[in-house]
């Protein structure tokens, strides 16, 4: 009874570990608010350079100016979001070692009085062209405040993902033990897929430990992030297919079908 209790306490332990890595929170809520913002933005001063493009007139370059001025504020204000979310992430997450959130929140932190530094930049415009050399500056400086802490989060949870699946193979080493010692083919059926899905779950891990150690300047970061993420991703789905077999192959051994 003991052993069936402590499986089914490592079984939701497991699983909760999981889930706080699939949820989000107020942060990165407000982060997609800022990118729609961002987008809006856009549209606008596309709109106004349109209207400019058409009819010449001081009214509609003024327009242009102060939508682009919008337009530059709110990517600023996305990334400020997205740094706030990064570092509340790393923060609430106690599977996240001190030296990883002390790095994100250095980075979180420079970053934040460049972005003050830029909106002084970006308020000062008075025309078209300091409208264009604020932008042209802004585009190198984009780069610049969010690369190292992509890079950082990456790591993160290269980090919390591997804690996870080393946890997981211990439960699942158990559970064959205890599928072999009853001669139960089809748990032991499941646990061979179990093993196999953990194995392409790490694979995954690895490649995006790989990715995300190319997240710098220069070259392409926010490619190698996207890249980075979308290894994660197969291997959160592959981590949960795993966790599947395994809670049908201690369904199986614990009522000896």
């Amino acid at each position: 009874m003991k052993k069936i209790l402590f499986f089914v306490l490592l079984l939701i332990l497991l699983q909760s570990v999981v889930v706080s890595a699939l949820n989000s929170g107020d942060a990165r809520d407000d982060w997609i608010d800022a990118k729609e913002a961002t987008l809006d933005a856009k549209i606008k001063h596309e709109d106004a350079k349109a209207n400019h493009a058409k009819d010449k007139t001081p009214e509609n370059q003024e327009k242009v100016v102060d939508t682009g001025k919008v337009l530059l504020n709110s990517a600023l204000d996305e990334a400020e979001a997205w740094l706030i979310w990064k570092d509340t992430e790393a923060k609430e997450n106690q599977n996240v070692p001190d030296d990883i959130k002390d790095a994100i929140k250095r980075d979180v932190e420079k970053n934040l009085q460049k972005i003050e530094t830029l909106r002084a930049e970006v308020d000062s415009v008075k025309n078209g062209l300091e409208l264009g050399v604020v932008f042209i500056k802004m585009v190198g400086s984009y780069v610049e405040l969010l690369v190292d802490v992509a890079k950082n989060t990456g790591n993160m949870w290269v980090h919390v993902l591997n804690v996870y699946l080393d946890n997981l193979e211990k439960a699942g080493d158990k559970v064959m033990a205890a599928a072999e010692k009853a001669n139960n083919e089809k748990a032991i059926g499941e646990m061979n897929s179990f093993f196999d899905d953990l194995k392409d779950a790490r694979d995954n891990v690895d490649k995006a430990d790989d990715s995300y150690s190319f997240v710098v300047t220069p070259g392409t970061p926010f490619i190698k992030f996207t890249e980075g993420n979308n290894y994660l991703n197969m291997a959160k789905l592959k981590a949960i297919s795993a966790h599947q077999h395994l809670n049908d192959a201690f369904r199986l051994v614990t009522r000896g079908e």
